[in-house]
């Protein structure tokens, strides 16, 4: 190990230190075979693309315990909407904003009234809110107000009909 250094130990505590470090190495064994990286986000060290993108997914995908609800009478596109809503995923003037794009304003441009997010837009807005009402009149429901998804799935489950009532009532209200 010494042949390695560029000039030759003076003694003292250079020599003392290099003694140590000798007797640390001395445990150590090296194999011949090559170098490899290992992957650890799995017990068998084994690299994954599924294993990677499971982790990027977890650090930047919302994680939420909101059940995801298909309704069979509408689109796969309406569907895919309103799970994009309930996960707030939609570019509303205020999310455009938290990703760092400059927008005019964040009030919403049909009344300027309240900031542009995605509860304000399908349930506080006054043009959303007549909409609804017109759903629950239609169906003769007592409308409730609600301010979020989950404000109105409580109200949706308290609800009496058979289930393929209720799912065309879902689906009128996804629709709308």
């Amino acid at each position: 190990m010494e042949s390695s250094f560029r000039r030759n130990v003076r003694g003292g505590i250079e020599q003392h230190t290099l003694e140590e470090l000798t007797s640390t190495l001395e445990t150590v064994s090296l194999s011949n075979s090559s170098d490899r990286w290992i992957c650890d986000l799995t017990s068998d060290g084994v690299f994954r693309v599924k294993e990677v993108r499971n982790c990027i997914d977890d650090i930047f995908l919302p994680s939420q315990v909101i059940d995801t609800r298909w309704v069979m009478f509408v689109s796969i596109k309406v569907n895919i909407f309103i799970w994009r809503a309930r996960q707030d995923c939609l570019p509303t003037r205020v999310n455009l904003v938290r990703r760092g794009i400059n927008v005019d304003s964040c009030v919403c441009p049909i009344y300027s009234t309240g900031e542009d997010e995605i509860n304000h837009i399908l349930f506080r807005c006054d043009l959303a809110q007549q909409v609804l009402r017109r759903i629950c009149r239609w169906w003769e429901l007592d409308r409730s107000d609600w301010n979020t998804f989950q404000e109105w799935y409580a109200w949706f489950s308290s609800i009496r009909f058979s289930s393929k009532s209720k799912s065309l009532l879902e689906g009128t209200f996804f629709v709308a």
